[in-house]
């Protein structure tokens, strides 16, 4: 059973009922937060989407009902919340108050991202990589972005924002790209400094060797994805390719999502398979997302090719 009135309170601590921007509010995922583990709460404002997972998910309806209106009736200003219940193949999505839309925009420090909250997995921006948003806003000036598994194309957008002279989005998923390429329009920007490949990596190296240099080259991909990527196997294959394509000087943010990789399992095989590149360091955390192990949270490396 789940204390309502201990969440309510502790989505309260981060609750802004002006506020724009989408966060977390809740993170007991990090397991920072004894009874909640398999809990997470999101505020795209004016909606919140309550993620549960594995024994959560399978809580009463009644339940869940009674959490839905415990926290519609601590919060001004909510216009809908949904409850998704990842469990499995029985994952689904259920809005409990108000009506909360297929699709929506959220905004981030200004910046604009098409959402779709009632997504039975991700809604279209994975907020814990605000971080590197706001790295790449702050310092793109004149460079040529490579961004690797792009998705939807937050970071893109993030490094036009800050001043990059064009990017290159690589992604297997031309949906997932489609609606990037949305993303960029709704910030107002110049689609003649955005490339889409939607390709397989592994089998277009030439394609990405032919538009670079890249002054700049994220690698953001899936942890696990079947048909697509395992990191055991496939970054390696990334990391070695590096030098042709990425400009001397440039920087690599090499990102990796996963409790099952320690934070010495990118530098180890960056240090063995592109050892031109030194590392400068890793990017703190967002504030939203604490855990209680560095070693199963996100890691956001950032290295410079000599």
């Amino acid at each position: 059973m789940l204390d309502a009135k201990a969440l309510v309170r502790l989505c309260a601590e981060r609750f802004e009922p002006a506020g724009v921007d989408a966060r977390r509010l809740l993170h007991g995922r990090g397991h920072t937060l004894p009874g909640f583990e398999q809990v997470t709460v999101d505020h795209f404002p004016p909606y919140l989407v309550v993620g549960l997972f594995r024994e959560a998910a399978r809580l009463p309806d009644e339940e869940l009902q009674h959490l839905a209106d415990a926290l519609a009736q601590a919060f001004d200003g909510l216009q809908g919340i949904a409850i998704q219940r990842r469990d499995g193949r029985n994952t689904r999505t259920d809005v409990l108050f108000g009506d909360v839309p297929d699709a929506l925009v959220a905004v981030e420090k200004g910046l604009r991202y098409r959402v779709r909250p009632l997504a039975n997995q991700n809604v279209g921006l994975f907020l814990d990589m605000a971080p590197l948003r706001q790295r790449l806003a702050s310092g793109c000036a004149g460079a040529s972005v490579l961004n690797l598994f792009a998705y939807t194309c937050s970071l893109s957008v993030a490094a036009l924002a800050g001043g990059a002279r064009g990017v290159v989005n690589n992604d297997m998923s031309k949906p997932s790209l489609d609606v990037g390429r949305d993303n960029h329009q709704e910030n107002g920007q110049d689609l003649r400094s955005v490339r889409m490949l939607p390709h397989n990596l592994f089998k277009s190296w030439w394609k990405i060797r032919q538009l670079g240099p890249y002054d700049i080259v994220i690698i953001d991909p899936p942890t696990n994805q079947r048909g697509s990527f395992v990191a055991d196997k496939h970054y390696a294959q990334i990391l070695k390719r590096l030098p042709e394509f990425a400009a001397p000087g440039a920087r690599i943010y090499a990102c990796l999502n996963s409790p099952f990789h320690n934070a010495e399992f990118l530098p180890g095989l960056m240090a063995r398979w592109c050892p031109a590149a030194t590392l400068e360091g890793r990017l703190p955390n967002s504030p939203d997302f604490p855990d209680v192990e560095a070693d199963r949270a996100l890691k956001v490396y950032e290295y410079v090719m000599r």
